[in-house]
C-alpha cells in the first residue's frame, strides 16, 4: 500500500509539473507618497513548470528610479544580492535569493530564484521614485503595471492604488482615471483607485493605468515640460475613450489625407474597393475575397467571427460593430428557445421578449450579456420596448465593458487555435478567417446565382444569426420567405411561435434594440470616461506610458 501511495504521489507530481505554466493571479498594490514615489507590492500566485528564476522587466523609466527591491515566500525573506544578479546559475544556486539586472537606457530586470518547480506564491516589493510627476496643469502618471508577453497570460489581475500623501481623499472630483490594455474596469472606489481584469489575459494583454490628480495633492520630486492634455492625447490614440465611431473617423481622416495628397491616391482607394481588394493581406493571405462559403465559419463562434470582421479592412474601416454582435446573440437565444417572443398587448405590431428560464450558458462573456438583458427585463422578466436601452444608459459602465470582453474573447479563440504567428495569420488561420468573408458573400449573393443549391432548414438558424452579425438579417429573411414560402412560414411558427411578419419584426427588434442600447450607453460612457470618471478600460491605446516592458516570468 505504501509503495502504491508513493507511486500515485509521484505521478500526481509529474502531472502537475508537466502541465502548462500558469499565472493564476497577480495582485498589485501601489501606495503613493507625498513626493510622488510609489511603494509597489506584487503577489504572484503561479505554477512553475520550467526555468530557474522569475523576472520582471521594468523599462521606459526616464528619470524614475527603482529602489528597495525585496522578495519573500511564506513570510521568509530572500537574500538580496543587489545589482550583481547572475542569470547563468542553477535552480539550486538561485533558491532563496533575489537581485537586479541593469540594462541599457535605465531599464532593469527584477529577478529571484524559483527554488523549485510547482506551485508558488511570491511577494515582490520595490519603490518607484518619481512615479507621479508634476505637469503644467496636473500631477499625473501613465504607467504600465503588467507587461504583455509574460511566460503565461495571467488568469486574473487586480491593481489597487492607495493614498499615503496625508492629503484629501481621492474622489472623482479631484482624481481622474483611465485604463488600457485589457478587458477590465478602473474606478475610484472609497478613496482608492482599483483596476481589475474581467477575463483572463491573452498573450499581448497588459495593464496600463493613467491617472491625473488635482494640483496640491502631491509635491512631486520630478516634473515634465508638458500638459496633461498632451499626455492624454497620446494615450487616447487607438483607444475607445471618447472616440465615438472610430472606423468612420479613421475613414474620414484617410479620405482627407488622400484629398490633400492628390487624386491618384483617391482613385487607388476607389479602385481597391470596387475590385474587392480591400482586405488585410496579413489576416487573410489576400486582399480580394470573392468566393463563397456555405457553413457558419470558425465553428460558429460569433466572438471570433466578429473579431475578424472588425479587423478585416486594410483601410481600418470596421465591417461589424458591437450592436450587430449583441443582436446576433439575442436572435440566437430566440431561435434556441432560451427567450420567448410575445406579442405586445397594447401595440399589436410590437413584440416583447420573455425570459422564461435561467439557462446554462457555458461561455461566461455570452452569459454576462444574457444576465444584463434579464436584469433589464425587471420583475416580470419581460423585456419591453425601451427597457434594455434605459438599463444600458443607467448601467453604462457595466454595459460598455462588455464589447471589450467580447473582442478579447474572439481574439483569444483565434490565438488559442494557433492561427497566428506574431501579428500575421498562418496559412491555415488565413483560410479559416477567409470563410467569415466568404460566408457573408454567400448570404449576400446566393439568391442571385443558380449555383446556390437548396438550403437545408437545419442551417437556417446559423444563416439568420450570422446575417444579423453581418447586418443583413432583414435581407436574408426576406430572401428565405421569397424562395421557401411554405417552409419559412412553418419555421417561423416553430421558432418564434408566430407568423412571418412577426418573425421579421423580431429580427428588426433585436437589431434596433441593440443599436439603441449601445448608442445610449456609449453616450453616457463618453461623457464620463473621457473625463476620467472610471468605467471600462480600453483594449487599445495607452501610448506614452512609463515603466513596463515586454515579457517576464519564468526563464
Amino acid at each position: 500500500m505504501r509503495l502504491r501511495a508513493l507511486t500515485f504521489a509521484f505521478f500526481l507530481l509529474l502531472g502537475t509539473l508537466s502541465g502548462a505554466q500558469q499565472i493564476r493571479d497577480l495582485d498589485i498594490k501601489a501606495v503613493l507618497l507625498k513626493d510622488g514615489s510609489a511603494e509597489i507590492t506584487q503577489v504572484w500566485d503561479v505554477l512553475v513548470t520550467d526555468g530557474t528564476e522569475w523576472y520582471v522587466p521594468v523599462e521606459n523609466l526616464g528619470r524614475m528610479e527603482i529602489t528597495d527591491f525585496s522578495v519573500s515566500e511564506n513570510g521568509v525573506p530572500f537574500f538580496y544580492e543587489g545589482d550583481t544578479w547572475d542569470i547563468q546559475r542553477t535552480l539550486e544556486e538561485k533558491a532563496g535569493r533575489c537581485g537586479i539586472v541593469r540594462k541599457r537606457n535605465d531599464a532593469v530586470e527584477l529577478c529571484w530564484g524559483q527554488g523549485s518547480l510547482g506551485n508558488h506564491v511570491w511577494t515582490a516589493s520595490f519603490t518607484v521614485k518619481g512615479l507621479v510627476q508634476a505637469l503644467s496643469d496636473a500631477d499625473a502618471f501613465n504607467f504600465m503595471f503588467v507587461n504583455p508577453g509574460l511566460a503565461a497570460p495571467p488568469q486574473h489581475v487586480k491593481l489597487t492604488i492607495r493614498n499615503a500623501t496625508g492629503g484629501a481623499e481621492w474622489t472623482t472630483d479631484n482624481t481622474k482615471v483611465w485604463g488600457f490594455g485589457c478587458a477590465g474596469d478602473i474606478n475610484v472606489i472609497d478613496g482608492e483607485i482599483v483596476a481589475e481584469s474581467l477575463e483572463p489575459f491573452s498573450y499581448d494583454s497588459k495593464l496600463i493605468a493613467m491617472v491625473a490628480f488635482e494640483k496640491g495633492q502631491f509635491e512631486p520630486s520630478l516634473s515634465r515640460d508638458m500638459s496633461f492634455t498632451e499626455m492624454a492625447d497620446r494615450a487616447f490614440e487607438g483607444s475607445s475613450y471618447g472616440q465615438g465611431d472610430d472606423s468612420f473617423k479613421e475613414f474620414m481622416m484617410l479620405a482627407l489625407a488622400l484629398m490633400l495628397s492628390g487624386g491618384a491616391l483617391i482613385l487607388w482607394v476607389a479602385i481597391a474597393h470596387a475590385t474587392g481588394r480591400k482586405y488585410k493581406k496579413s489576416l487573410f493571405g489576400t486582399r480580394k475575397i470573392t468566393e463563397w462559403y456555405r457553413e457558419a465559419p470558425l465553428e460558429g463562434n460569433l466572438f471570433a467571427s466578429d473579431y475578424v470582421l472588425e479587423n478585416s479592412s486594410r483601410f481600418g474601416i470596421a465591417s461589424s460593430n458591437s450592436q450587430n454582435l449583441i443582436g446576433a446573440f439575442f436572435l440566437r437565444w430566440i431561435l434556441d428557445g432560451i427567450i420567448r417572443v410575445e406579442a405586445d398587448p397594447v401595440k399589436s405590431r410590437r413584440v416583447n421578449l420573455a425570459f422564461v428560464d435561467s439557462p446554462e450558458i457555458e461561455d461566461d462573456v455570452e452569459r454576462a450579456l444574457y444576465e444584463m438583458a434579464r436584469e433589464a427585463s425587471g420583475e416580470n422578466l419581460l423585456l419591453e420596448s425601451g427597457e434594455f436601452e434605459k438599463w444600458s444608459e443607467k448601467n453604462f459602465r457595466k454595459f460598455t465593458a462588455w464589447p471589450e470582453r467580447a473582442k478579447a474573447r474572439g481574439r483569444n479563440y483565434l490565438y488559442t487555435k494557433g492561427y497566428f504567428s506574431g501579428s500575421s495569420a498562418k496559412e491555415e488561420g488565413a483560410r479559416e478567417m477567409r470563410h467569415v468573408i466568404e460566408f457573408k458573400n454567400f448570404l449576400n449573393d446566393f439568391t442571385l446565382s443558380k449555383e446556390r443549391g437548396a438550403v437545408e432548414v437545419k442551417l437556417w438558424k446559423d444563416y439568420l444569426v450570422f446575417a444579423q452579425l453581418f447586418g443583413i438579417a432583414d435581407k436574408v429573411a426576406t430572401q428565405f420567405e421569397k424562395l421557401y414560402p411554405a417552409e419559412f412560414k412553418e419555421y417561423a411558427q416553430q421558432t418564434v411561435g408566430m407568423d412571418i411578419p412577426y418573425m421579421m419584426r423580431t429580427i428588426r427588434m433585436t437589431n434596433n434594440m441593440s443599436a439603441s442600447a449601445v448608442n445610449r450607453a456609449v453616450q453616457r460612457y463618453q461623457t464620463g470616461s473621457i473625463k476620467g470618471l472610471g468605467g471600462g478600460m480600453s483594449f487599445g491605446g495607452g501610448g506614452g506610458f512609463s515603466g513596463g516592458g515586454f515579457g517576464g516570468g519564468s526563464r
